[in-house]
């Protein structure tokens, strides 16, 4: 197995490592629809499942 990555993914890492391409992250109304889809529908789900 190679111990070096080709050129090209190092490349892709190196532009997603800088700052500026990291963008701004979650906002506010990001985490409510998180909670909401990932956390409180699924427990719905459960709920109305196991009726």
């Amino acid at each position: 197995m190679h111990d070096k990555l080709p050129l090209e993914l190092e490349q892709r890492i190196d532009a997603l490592e800088r700052a500026e391409n990291q963008g701004a992250g979650f906002g506010p109304a990001d985490w409510v629809w998180l909670l909401l889809l990932g956390v409180v529908g699924p427990a719905l789900l459960l709920l109305w499942g196991w009726q």
